[in-house]
């Protein structure tokens, strides 16, 4: 009994050893530092409330066409301000829900559509199924179809409006008084050319929009094909918040360097014009749909060698004249995923990889949802301890995960 026992233990040993070796050999499954995340956003921008999201789709008739929408409203009573959100070339609603979940737990309600049904498939149409992406990208890009954009955005706002007249929920709880305008890739070009850019070949005049009191481009569209950049967006009067990276590249090949994507905030008129220039987050990064696998990503641990943060700073400590930062109720949001199983990328896209960590990807898009949220609150509700953190107290906070810049 006693040889019967000491075999059994040396059985169980030995394949524990072996389960070891071979876990040892194993490379390491790329992970994400959710500690480090955290402890990042904890100290930087914080809404008044976090509040929970009640998300529905549903598909309107727009100018005889159907037109999928997500609206994310934070829960409680009240009027919240609108955010339109228009997603990128081959994205369908369900997109950029890092970003939209963020924003509607910090008190706003979030509409999110593709303007045209077919630029959502775009990625599944017989040119981008024949590898001809540029073709493709440059008729969605063009005037023509700008215009058929902006004319269905009028038509958006509009139903809304309708719908929050009518008293019918959750539309009834929608402040349209107060708008902003936000997007990624051709939405933030389609959100800038609804601010006031100007291309060749849009309808003139322009189709009808109302008021919007804020922009949000996401990784913002600019090439030297078009107008004179000085009157290209000498007609953005209204504030603009640009978001790019040093790595903002374009797998389409419409824009041809990261650099390019600075041009809008450096031409448009100054006055509340504010740039967030990101150190690594790749293109797709920026979309808002979660991380991108970086290359060799069964070489990398998840941290890409960074340390515990130091270098953000609690909004609401004081010291170094830094004023009052934001530091009341819970932390912004942290995105979630697809509502009701859709994807947001419509089908295949053109490759890219992420060429920094997992960790570094997620430190970065908490510096856009840190930034962007402060933005709305600065200029939808008007709050001047927002404007004073984006002053001051966000340049300390981001560290080397970015800067910001203003005119």
């Amino acid at each position: 009994m006693h040889n019967r026992n000491g075999l059994r233990h040396f059985s169980i040993a030995t394949l524990a050893l072996a389960m070891l070796s071979g876990c040892a050999s194993s490379p390491p499954v790329p992970r994400i530092d959710d500690d480090l995340v955290k402890q990042f956003a904890g100290r930087g921008y914080l809404s008044d409330d976090r509040f929970g999201v009640s998300t529905s789709f549903a598909t309107w008739r727009i100018q005889d066409q159907p037109l999928d929408v997500a609206l994310a409203v934070p829960t409680g009573k009240g009027p919240v301000p609108l955010v339109v959100y228009l997603p990128a070339l081959g994205e369908s609603r369900a997109a950029g829900a890092t970003w939209r979940t963020a924003w509607a737990q910090a008190g706003f309600a979030v509409l999110s559509c593709q303007l045209r049904p077919q630029d959502s498939q775009a990625w599944s149409s017989p040119r981008a199924r024949a590898g001809d992406f540029t073709t493709l990208a440059k008729e969605s890009y063009s005037g023509a179809v700008m215009t058929q954009r902006l004319t269905t955005l009028d038509h958006v706002i509009a139903e809304v409006r309708r719908r929050a007249a009518a008293g019918e929920a959750p539309y009834d709880r929608i402040d349209t008084s107060r708008l902003a305008l936000a997007g990624y890739d051709l939405g933030a070009y389609t959100s800038l050319v609804a601010a006031g850019e100007n291309l060749r070949g849009l309808a003139d005049p322009r189709p009808p929009l109302p008021a919007f009191q804020a922009v949000i481009a996401i990784s913002p569209y600019a090439d030297f094909g078009g107008l004179p950049f000085p009157s290209r967006y000498d007609g953005v009067h209204v504030p603009v918040l640009s978001v790019t990276s040093e790595e903002d590249g374009d797998a389409l090949g419409l824009v041809t360097s990261p650099y390019l994507r600075r041009a809008p905030f450096e031409h448009m008129p100054p006055g509340d014009k504010l740039l967030l220039t990101l150190s690594g987050l790749p293109h797709q990064g920026l979309g808002g749909n979660g991380t991108v696998a970086p290359p060799n990503a069964e070489h990398r641990d998840g941290r890409n060698g960074e340390g515990h943060e130091t270098s953000g700073r609690r909004g609401g400590e004081g010291g170094g004249g830094g004023g009052q930062g934001r530091q009341r109720g819970g932390r912004h949001g942290g995105g979630m995923p697809a509502g009701g199983g859709e994807r947001g990328d419509g089908g295949r896209m053109p490759p890219q990889g992420g060429g920094i960590s997992l960790t570094r990807q997620a430190l970065e898009a908490s510096a856009v949802q840190g930034v962007s949220t402060a933005f709305l609150d600065a200029y939808l509700r008007q709050d001047a301890t927002a404007q004073e953190w984006l002053r001051k107290d966000a340049p300390r906070w981001l560290g080397d995960k970015g800067r910001l810049e203003r005119r």
